[in-house]
């Protein structure tokens, strides 16, 4: 088994969350950009405990994730609606101007489908992060020289984790594997609320 390809990044603002169910999103999800790469770290809560000279018990339960994604674009209308840059819009004709402020971003459930083989069969992994602060901690630019060099667009996050269930486990994600692509883009576009007939 391999995954050979990752596709269909979409977001959408986080609304509430009540302990033992899953979170509500505000509003119609956005399409954070084609997708390049997803790097996944899941941080641990290694705290072992020796007795007897051996290692007895370790906790090592998830207690944080990072996301980063890269993306062939991002819109300045959708690091807006993520909270990661502000909007005003003024004059006449109006024109809208974004600008990054000191304030947090705003929290998003974020979403990607992983392409995945194993054999002579093809399946797709969709991914949804139930809430994630995103910031872009870089940003570059090159001239043009007697090549292009294509300068993408990489977003980073921290997932909190939530109890989504009647046993109050934290979870901080939830995968579903699926037979076609259309079906798990639609399982994402749903979590999302995107519609798009």
């Amino acid at each position: 088994m391999a995954f050979i390809g990752m596709r269909h990044v979409v977001c959408a603002e986080f609304d509430a969350h009540t302990d033992g169910s899953e979170p509500t999103y505000k509003q119609t999800g956005k399409d954070v950009g084609k997708a390049i790469s997803a790097n996944l770290t899941i941080n641990r809560n290694s705290n072992p405990l020796y007795a007897d000279d051996v290692l007895t018990e370790d906790d090592n339960g998830v207690v944080s994730m990072e996301i980063e994604i890269g993306v062939d674009d991002i819109g300045d209308d959708v690091k807006a609606y993520m909270g990661i840059m502000q909007s005003a819009t003024a004059g006449s004709p109006s024109v809208t101007t974004y600008y990054d402020t000191a304030d947090a971003s705003t929290p998003i459930g974020l979403g990607y489908m992983r392409v995945r083989r194993k054999g002579d069969t093809t399946t797709y992994q969709a991914v949804w992060f139930y809430k994630v602060m995103m910031s872009v901690n870089s940003e570059a630019s090159q001239t043009k020289g007697e090549s292009v060099e294509w300068q993408t667009t990489t977003i980073n996050g921290k997932a909190s984790g939530l109890s989504v269930n009647a046993s109050f486990d934290k979870a901080f994600r939830k995968v579903q594997n699926f037979t076609t692509e259309s079906a798990a883009a639609t399982w994402l576009d749903a979590l999302a609320g995107i519609s798009r007939t």
